[in-house]
């Protein structure tokens, strides 16, 4: 969970780097607007979060009588220990229209971007002193450095497993990376 304070030192990765910090999936076919639910049972099943930690910070969601635009941008945050939580950020944007063959075809576009943040609150005059900025730094580098990159790796994991998993709902040929 982010660290409610007034002033903290926020350090923060892109999982996926060295390649591009987003992953983006192009979808034509039936039913895009079924990705809207699948996104939000992924989250459960390969995030691993509770429902209620799932934020639908924007969504709208068109209807009219020749089909269906929407967008939904959905916000998670996986706690890993006091410090450190993967910031997930889902964009999904699309529309459909009424098909005969499948009762709706339209094409939607998925945009992940997943990255990790470890917060040090400094509110505190013992937090802001030179002391525990030793403190913090010696610990930060002899000790976290190496838990920062597991959480890393973990966060790039579960990221492809989410990407892989949207592409196999949606009968999309695997990608290599």
């Amino acid at each position: 969970m982010p660290i409610f304070a007034r002033a903290k030192l926020v350090i923060q990765d892109d999982c996926m780097v060295p390649l591009p910090a987003y992953i983006t999936l192009e979808y034509k076919g039936p039913n895009p607007q079924e990705l809207y639910k699948k996104i939000k049972e992924l989250f459960i099943s390969v995030w691993a979060v509770d429902p209620g930690e799932v934020q639908e910070r924007e969504f709208s969601w068109d209807r009219t009588a020749a089909g269906e635009k929407f967008t939904v941008r959905f916000e998670v945050i996986k706690d890993l220990d006091s410090f450190s939580f993967i910031y997930l950020t889902v964009t999904l944007k699309g529309e459909a229209q009424h098909s005969r063959e499948f009762g709706r075809e339209g094409k939607a576009q998925i945009v992940i971007e997943p990255l990790l943040r470890t917060e040090y609150p400094q509110d505190t005059m013992w937090q802001r002193s030179l002391f525990y900025e030793f403190y913090r730094t010696l610990y930060h580098k002899l000790f976290y450095v190496d838990t920062r990159k597991r959480y890393l790796q973990q966060c790039r994991e579960t990221t492809v497993r989410f990407h892989e998993e949207l592409k196999s709902f949606l009968n999309l040929l695997p990608k290599s990376y």
